[in-house]
């Protein structure tokens, strides 16, 4: 039986806390990374080999028999709206119809209405103020968010921080910045994926604007009861809402209910990646608004869900003019190639894929903006070959829109995070691009 994303990323955590060692796919990652801090060399990562590699005969594809015709079919298609398929058409041209295709895909364009920028709170913090704030999505409803304005004079440079996914919804925006009398939970979260830090603060004390809001179904946005499910009280019956087991119980909870708000939505003529990247859109008209921000120095940064996220905004944005993607970068056919269930609840719109590998999405805002990728070399939510396809596939396209020097790719030898040598290496991408 195959495991929730939420178990995998909780087994990968705790190799990565030195409890529990990794499964299935560790051995075959590995070898994409050396031993020194970055892995392997950018010269490493590229093969003149194209075609993906088949999986290694010790396991199948979690699809088993359906996976060779789900490939065959998929490798009959292609992806035509890739780059290398262009044709006659110009590099703006193709990046114009690749984020049409999005949009499309998405299918999810509300009327546009006033931010209506709310201030519930400031807080003073070494060495920026936080800002507790909300601002209007759509219409229909208001997203949460900590916007984070450094000491000094500004206009500043500013960032989008994404936060992840890791099917731990309890807490949103609350991973990325430093809390006050922070919860367990939470602290063992950073600890685990981040180092323990709140990057989004450290960013702020470097000298940017930060905004990191809730995405949908995450923090103050996450899936509440008036009247609770019998199976959810019962489940949460006699927990200490403080302890890390209650908050653990509630995203178990909520993990199981991913498959129902996918097709609910679905049914509702509604996806949820649509929501979310237009959320995401959302806090870059945020911060395009405010006299503290340089509009032309905007960039956007992410882990894992964040990274996917960041892959997005960075690919359907303009005004994005450097992105950070961390430990979401592969091609997407190589993920048939996983023998454990990975990505079932991830966000989403299939539609999309109909046109666009994943590295096509990253590549749309290429060469303005300068984009960083870095993938894990012991990540077990995609290949080795699937995260070396990808960067080869948009390393291709900076050089020949002849800015090579605009795209970073390093692979590190770690599971499924973000650590402190990451960070720092993702600050000074953000610092050379943006300051």
């Amino acid at each position: 039986m195959g495991i929730t994303r939420r178990e995998l990323c909780r087994a990968l955590g705790s190799f990565a806390a030195g409890i529990l060692p990794l499964r299935g796919l560790a051995t075959k990652n590995a070898a994409l990374a050396s031993s020194g801090p970055f892995g392997k060399p950018e010269s490493m990562m590229t093969s003149p080999d194209n075609e993906a590699e088949s999986l290694a005969t010790d396991h199948e594809s979690y699809l088993g028999s359906l996976a060779p015709v789900i490939r065959s079919i998929q490798q009959e298609h292609g992806f035509p709206l890739a780059y290398d398929r262009r044709g006659e058409i110009s590099a703006k041209e193709w990046s114009r119809r690749g984020r049409a295709s999005i949009s499309s895909g998405l299918a999810y364009l509300p009327a546009s209405v006033p931010l209506d920028v709310r201030l519930k709170l400031r807080v003073s913090r070494a060495g920026y103020e936080l800002r507790v704030i909300s601002f209007a999505g759509t219409s229909h409803y208001r997203i949460p968010a900590f916007l984070l304005i450094p000491e000094g004079k500004g206009p500043f440079p500013a960032v989008v921080a994404l936060h992840d996914h890791g099917g731990e919804y309890y807490f949103g925006k609350e991973k990325l910045v430093e809390m006050d009398q922070e919860h367990a939970a939470l602290t063992s979260f950073k600890k685990t994926y981040y180092d323990g830090r709140s990057y989004a603060s450290e960013l702020a004390r470097s000298g940017y604007v930060v905004v990191v809001a809730d995405c949908f179904y995450w923090g103050e946005r996450r899936l509440t009861y008036t009247y609770p499910p019998t199976s959810y009280r019962q489940a949460i019956a006699g927990l200490d809402a403080s302890s890390e087991r209650y908050v653990s119980v509630v995203d178990d909870f909520l993990e199981q209910r991913t498959a129902d708000l996918i097709t609910l939505l679905g049914y509702n003529g509604l996806n949820w990646l649509g929501i979310v990247s237009y959320d995401d859109m959302r806090a870059v008209d945020l911060l395009v608004s405010l006299p503290e921000v340089d509009s032309r120095r905007i960039g956007c940064i992410g882990l894992s869900g964040g990274g996917f996220r960041s892959t997005y905004l960075a690919g359907r944005d303009a005004r994005i003019h450097a992105g950070v993607i961390v430990a979401w970068m592969t091609t997407l056919p190589t993920t048939l190639d996983l023998a454990e269930k990975s990505h079932a609840d991830i966000f989403d719109s299939y539609v999309v894929h109909a046109g666009l590998d994943h590295p096509d999405v990253a590549s749309l805002g290429a060469p303005d903006c300068a984009l960083f990728v870095l993938n894990c070399g012991r990540d077990e939510l995609f290949t080795a070959e699937g995260m070396r396809l990808a960067v080869e596939r948009i390393r291709g396209i900076y050089q020949n829109l002849n800015h090579a020097e605009r795209f970073q790719a390093r692979v590190y030898d770690v599971p499924h995070l973000f650590n402190t040598q990451m960070q720092k290496e993702a600050f000074l991408w953000l610092d050379r691009w943006l300051k």
